[in-house]
């Protein structure tokens, strides 16, 4: 495992997050894949616990969910363009699903008024379970985004064809 810089942190870590900007197309045809029956935080609903009960993340609204004990792997399918992205991650339990849709794009001064369209942000993270360390203390985590030129769902990836995948 390749390791990166050490973040020089001091006292406890209550949460962190690192978030993947994908371009997408159509969001009628994008799912995250990986996530079915697991809790998450719903930030549109002041941070309200719920159970997805979808086979799949799809957007037709603004998304903003924070995915608890998510596993390792989740794929980002975009079935227009024929790719499917897969997110692999280690020593971060939660996953983070973000798209502001259209109202909350014209609010932001340095997101553009379309670019919801063509966006989804979805990341590695320690949300739920604070982080606390201690001097001297290492937390090693890694996140992992590979491209694989066709749609999949989540249960046919090869995990050795995804090792041998160009990390993005």
């Amino acid at each position: 495992m390749a390791r990166g810089r050490p973040i020089d942190l001091h006292g406890p870590l209550t949460t962190f997050s690192s978030h993947s900007l994908k371009h997408v197309f159509a969001f009628s045809e994008v799912r995250v894949e990986g996530l079915e029956t697991l809790d998450y935080l719903d930030n549109l609903q002041s941070k309200n616990r719920c159970t997805e009960q979808g086979d799949a993340v799809v957007f037709e609204s603004e998304v903003d969910k924070v995915y608890l004990s998510a596993p390792p792997k989740i794929v980002i399918i975009d079935h227009e363009k024929k790719r499917t992205f897969v997110l692999r991650k280690e020593g971060l339990p939660d996953i983070v699903v973000w798209n502001p849709w259209d109202k909350k794009a014209k609010a932001m001064p340095d997101f553009g008024d379309e670019e919801y369209k063509s966006m989804l942000c979805v990341g590695a993270a320690a949300i739920e379970k604070p982080i606390t360390l201690k001097p001297g203390e290492e937390w090693i985590v890694k996140q992992e985004i590979s491209y694989v030129p066709s749609s999949y769902s989540s249960g046919q990836l090869d995990p050795e064809l995804i090792r041998r995948m160009h990390t993005i």
